[in-house]
């Protein structure tokens, strides 16, 4: 056999089949591939090399694997460099560590089951401070919905979190002090929340109004502290089969409060599904109620189906105002006294350390504003409360509004008021809120 041995032969007698089967397919004009028998083998045994496995002696290089369990990828864990499936060969990964790493190519085991170590610690602690960050988001915006209905956009930053690490540090322990401090309190960041939460809500409302089969809305414009004119809008609307009441919009009035401009503002922030309005309660003013050019009057050239109603405490107010002479008299003195003592600080002061004296149950008297509807009977009350403090001061004083608190007729008439007024309060605060109809046509 020539001394070669006998694999040789073997592996001679196969190749030479192999040459003459390639030959006749040449011969016969046709091309092998992956469907001939003998080369379907070939071609599976290739790809079967190349899902290479990774061996414990690979970390000698400096390698670990990654991804799937059957076809892993070999990733270095000095720099990070995540190598091919093919390239899990130790010829490769060692030509890796001498080309990238070559200070490192002599280190022992250890340093190398070190590094594995300190990549696995940084891999856990990065899913920790995923998921707290996930969590500390979701904190932000539930302590930023706190905020907002107190008013007060820097107060978390200011109060909240040192109050929030204070209380954690005794019973907890720093770690939880740790995590508290990832919460983003910063006033920017809340007010930005705040916005977001606004938006949200806004957008959820809307999409409910216009799945709503019909809706029905209270406007009244009104003007601020500023001199700011805002056109205030509530909507009444169907939800899972029940009414829900939420307040739609705050519109500000750049310019003019005619009707016009009310219903240009309305419309341009509510284009769309106007057919389903049925409703709208509004103050009785002239411009929302004209039966020309009123802005009811344009809402219903929209949709015709819409109904009408003058809102019951604006003509609760309204009848309120009516009073017979002498029991306005009573109201405009009382008002004098109130203003007397709240409008100088120093007879506020002196005021209050004389009812201190006489032990009694208020110090302060309630300054009257007109535009609030409770105030005229708290101011009322509180005269007739104090009464007696009121009659010695404003005789101390020389003033001739003592003489009314001596008059048995005009206490009286005032005492009559509080109880009117109050019952008058108790009507409208029982007319506001969920599930209270104040739309009353």
């Amino acid at each position: 056999m020539c001394g070669r041995s006998r694999e040789q032969v073997s592996l001679t007698i196969k190749m030479s089949k192999k040459q003459k089967s390639l030959k006749s397919f040449f011969e016969k004009g046709e091309r092998p591939n992956d469907e001939t028998p003998e080369y379907s083998k070939t071609a599976n045994k290739k790809k079967a090399a190349f899902k290479r496995k990774y061996q414990e002696s690979d970390l000698n290089y400096g390698f670990i694997a990654t991804g799937d369990s059957h076809s892993p990828s070999p990733l270095c864990i000095i720099c990070g460099e995540q190598l091919s499936n093919e390239a899990m060969k130790p010829s490769k990964l060692l030509r890796h560590m001498e080309t990238k790493h070559p200070a490192l190519k002599d280190k022992p085991l250890e340093f190398f089951k070190r590094k594995k170590r300190e990549h696995e610690e940084q891999k856990q602690l990065l899913k920790a401070t995923a998921s707290t960050n996930v969590s500390a988001l979701r904190a932000s915006f539930l302590v930023a919905n706190r905020i907002a209905k107190a008013k007060k956009p820097s107060i978390g930053e200011e109060l909240i979190l040192p109050a929030a690490k204070d209380i954690c540090l005794e019973p907890l322990g720093e770690a939880a002090v740790q995590k508290v401090a990832r919460v983003p309190l910063l006033a920017s960041i809340i007010t930005r929340r705040i916005d977001e939460i606004a938006e949200d809500i806004e957008a959820q409302l809307l999409e409910r109004i216009n799945e709503s089969p019909w809706y029905a809305i209270h406007v009244d414009e009104s003007t601020d502290v500023d001199n700011k004119a805002t056109m205030l809008v509530y909507v009444r609307y169907i939800f899972q089969e029940d009414v829900h009441e939420d307040m739609l919009c705050a519109l500000l009035l750049p310019t003019n409060t005619t009707a016009a401009e009310l219903f240009k503002s309305l419309i341009t922030y509510q284009e769309n599904n106007w057919s389903f309005c049925v409703g709208i309660c509004t103050d009785g003013a002239a411009a929302m109620n004209g039966r020309i050019s009123g802005f009811t009057t344009r809402v219903k050239e929209v949709t015709s189906e819409c109904e009408s109603t003058h809102c019951v405490l604006h003509r609760e107010m309204l009848a309120s105002r009516k009073m017979s002479p002498e029991l306005k008299n009573v109201l405009q003195d009382a008002i004098k006294i109130i203003n007397h003592i709240k409008v100088h600080s120093l007879n506020s002061r002196l005021f209050e350390q004389l009812c201190e004296e006489m032990d009694a149950e208020y110090t302060r008297l309630l300054l009257y504003t007109e535009v609030r509807w409770l105030s005229k009977c708290r101011s009322l009350a509180r005269v007739f409360e104090l009464w007696l403090p009121l009659q010695r001061f404003l005789l101390e004083k020389q003033s001739p509004l003592a003489a009314h608190f001596s008059d048995t007729e005009w206490v009286l008439k005032l005492a009559y008021l509080c109880d009117i007024f109050n019952l008058l309060n108790e009507l409208t605060l029982s007319l506001q809120g969920n599930d209270n109809c104040v739309q009353v046509g």
